[in-house]
């Protein structure tokens, strides 16, 4: 059986009550983790993007979505850290234009 480390450390942000930043990381080394942006709409919540390196620990995938189907991913290497931080602070800063985006293609 594989040896799957969990994402053991879990936050939210909540830049407004229908939109939520969720960051999800393993305490275990390498570090697994996934960020996702989420949007509440109808009464339901949906994924907008997700950041994650669930192929290997320097391998970094950024998802778009066109309403509900996952895009391939753009994939970079290097530092977990890094990466982590550059996409916490994308959806920091543009969490209400990416949402502008994604609602267009529903």
């Amino acid at each position: 059986m594989a040896d799957v480390s969990p994402k053991d450390r879990n936050r939210e942000e909540r830049p407004r009550p229908d939109v939520r930043i969720r960051i999800m990381r393993s305490s275990a080394h390498p570090v697994e983790y996934a960020i996702l942006l989420l949007v509440r709409r109808g009464g339901r919540w949906y994924t907008v993007r997700t950041f994650d390196n669930a192929h290997g620990p320097e391998e970094h995938h950024e998802h778009h979505y066109i309403g509900e189907d996952k895009q391939p991913p753009t994939v970079t290497a290097g530092p977990v850290n890094d990466a982590m931080h550059a996409a916490i602070v994308t959806l920091r800063r543009s969490w209400a234009d990416i949402v502008r985006s994604w609602e267009h293609t529903r």
